[in-house]
């Protein structure tokens, strides 16, 4: 049967909530600093600094995109060079949803996949909106995969 796919996202922008507040805090000192203390207009070009780093962190999140399949999972990440990380489902070994308190408010979670992978033994997805159950979605799929596989997982000692 060939790759289905399942749900396609990136995290939500609520992730720079923090940063751009401070940011904004930032840009509000360089105004007062600039015409309050020195009377500078030049000076508002430093106003540049937090809006290019406001820029940038929006940028990041939004080239960050998940893609879930039927055997896979695909993380890409990265504005100007890209990579992309994949993991075959069957190599989930235990998944953990973590909703912090600022993430429950927004309706939002942390999902967490313990891997067999070499590469990526913890795979973290943040941000992600909570009413998708996409850890419901994640665990029928690595369960699928695993029956069609007979893939089995086998603890050491």
């Amino acid at each position: 049967m060939p790759e289905q796919p399942i749900w396609t996202g990136s995290p939500s922008q609520l992730k720079n909530v923090i940063p751009f507040f401070f940011a904004g805090i930032a840009a509000l000192a360089i105004m007062f600093v600039t015409f309050v203390i020195y009377d500078w207009t030049p000076g508002l070009a430093f106003i540049a600094i937090p809006a290019l780093y406001i820029l940038w962190r929006r940028l990041v999140v939004v080239a960050q995109r998940y893609e879930l399949t039927s055997e896979r999972l695909i993380t890409t990440h990265g504005f100007f060079s890209r990579t992309t990380d994949i993991l075959e489902l069957y190599r989930v070994k235990d998944m953990r949803i973590l909703q912090p308190f600022l993430l429950r408010l927004w309706g939002l979670e942390q999902i967490e996949l313990m891997t067999g992978d070499i590469s990526s033994p913890l795979l973290i997805l943040d941000h992600i909106p909570s009413k998708l159950r996409l850890a419901d979605k994640i665990r029928a799929q690595v369960e699928a995969c695993r029956v069609a596989k007979g893939a089995r997982e086998v603890e050491m000692e």
